[in-house]
């Protein structure tokens, strides 16, 4: 069960550090797409005028509650591919499989030996002796095993009518990757940024607006919004850890569509690679929207609402994406991205070990690639998820 981080070097760089290239990981993916039950993947790219590379793998039978589609995004074709085939091995890897779980309340593991589920922000008190069902993990900020409530774990998370689940589960912190260290580097990344994303919508403040002056990939999708008549709103969020976190807000002026009003996000510790993640995050949203227009799944209610808002409204209610503030151009910003994925991790580890006691890594590899769940205790989430705040939180 223990995990230890090898020194992995980057051997990629172009728009994203990997420890392949895209074409190599593509080999090993796309004959996985099958066993996984991939029926097929799309190219959603021409559905949007924008031409920013967005791609669809469609998983008919994923679990209850899971989604079937699974978008991914990039600065080529074949970035937004093997993102998208990703995304589906790290859903399918998520499922419950009938892996072990230990049936027991928090007093029964032991304050030593188990992370407290009030610890990961609950939207209702947990009762006194509440029986839960926990998972194994190993805490690399401490070097040893934890137990994690599995209804962190999975997703979608069955209590198979043992328990009543903590909160509705969700896939933040989920992460596939070439090698072991790539997929907890990026897990480590999203559970950042949607920390820095839900403190930001708290307390209704953004943090800095980021400009691109310097020619890099995410000038070039920048430059591919605006030619498109796309205004793009990029903030660079204050965050608690100090690793950039940029998020992008999108206002479509030639459709004024309030549906294209859409967000972006990405943490690196290279901030143009943070950029690049929060602009074809806007994209993918785009695509995926659009797709949803042209037959595929949509989200009626979100529908319903938006349309009723309309885009003048909408554009007020998220006025904070919208708003002036001062700025700070991109070369400001300070690349700490080093050639490894190890030195990486050490870095994030030193970032977050003030706002945290553990840092969990839960093994869910279920094929070659590997899958990994990254929980950091006392991190918020209340961006995906508004039920689940605290009053500590800000």
């Amino acid at each position: 069960m223990a995990i230890t981080i090898r020194p992995v070097e980057k051997l990629y760089f172009d728009g994203t550090h990997r420890s392949r290239s895209p074409e190599e990981t593509r080999a090993d993916v796309e004959p996985l797409m099958t066993e996984i039950g991939v029926a097929e993947i799309i190219d959603l790219t021409p559905l949007d005028r924008l031409g920013i590379p967005v791609f669809a793998a469609i998983r008919p039978g994923a679990a209850r509650g899971g989604v079937r589609v699974h978008t991914g995004k990039g600065k080529e074709p074949v970035h937004a591919r093997v993102s998208a085939m990703m995304g589906a091995l790290e859903r399918y890897s998520a499922e419950y499989r009938g892996d072990r779980m230990e049936y027991a309340t928090y007093e029964e593991i032991g304050p030593g030996r188990a992370v407290h589920p009030e610890d990961l922000i609950l939207p209702r008190k947990l009762e006194q002796g509440e029986m839960l069902h926990w998972t194994p993990a190993w805490d690399i900020l401490n070097d040893e095993e934890v137990y994690v409530p599995s209804n962190a774990v999975f997703h979608p998370y069955d209590s198979l009518g043992m328990t009543v689940p903590l909160f509705r589960s969700d896939p933040n912190g989920l992460a596939a990757g070439n090698v072991m260290e790539e997929a907890i580097l990026h897990a480590l990344f999203e559970v950042i940024e949607r920390d820095a994303l839900s403190v930001a919508e708290k307390n209704r403040d953004l943090g800095r607006r980021l400009t691109l002056e310097k020619k890099c990939p995410a000038r070039e999708i920048l430059d591919r919004f605006e030619e498109n008549g796309v205004g793009i709103h990029l903030w660079l969020l204050d965050g608690k850890t100090g690793i950039p976190t940029v998020a992008a807000a999108a206002d479509d002026t030639v459709t004024k569509d309030p549906a294209m009003i859409v967000i972006g996000s990405g943490t690196h510790t290279c901030p143009e690679i943070a950029a690049l993640r929060a602009l074809t995050g806007v994209a993918r949203s785009r695509g995926s929207y659009l797709y949803g227009g042209h037959g595929g799944p949509s989200d009626p209610r979100r529908e319903t609402v938006i349309r009723k808002a309309g885009y003048e409204r909408l554009k007020r209610i998220n006025g904070i994406w919208f708003a002036d503030a001062e700025s700070v151009d991109i070369a400001e910003v300070p690349d700490t991205s080093t050639d490894r994925f190890d030195l990486d991790i050490r870095q994030v580890l030193e970032k977050v070990g003030p706002h945290t006691d553990r840092v969990c890594v839960c093994d869910l590899s279920r094929t070659a690639v590997p899958v990994v769940r990254v929980i950091l205790p006392g991190f918020e989430i209340s961006y995906m998820d508004p039920d689940r705040k605290h009053s500590a939180q800000g």
